[in-house]
């Protein structure tokens, strides 16, 4: 993780891959464990989003790389928004 170039475009990244990547996961291990799906699928998408949070504690805290966090949490509240929207939870 040091390795890391401290930029805003690299954290954005990690912030859409990350709970992109453990979506498909969770969503192909539950599938090869059940054949009923046992989460529904805006729980999976809860999830993934919430795995970045401990990533980026790490990122600023102990790394401290504070672009990169930033750009993740760009990615984060913009998948939240996504998430919020798409599942019409805001009403205007």
């Amino acid at each position: 993780m040091d390795k890391l170039k401290d930029h805003m475009l690299l954290g954005v990244i990690i912030g859409v891959l990350v709970p992109v990547l453990v979506y498909v996961t969770l969503a192909a291990t539950l599938d090869l464990v059940s054949s009923e799906n046992l989460l529904r699928e805006s729980t999976m998408q809860v999830i993934a989003l919430f795995v970045n949070f401990p990533l980026f504690r790490s990122i600023l805290t102990k790394h401290k790389k504070d672009r990169l966090g930033r750009g993740m949490l760009l990615s984060t509240f913009s998948l939240a928004l996504w998430y919020i929207i798409s599942h019409e939870m805001l009403i205007f």
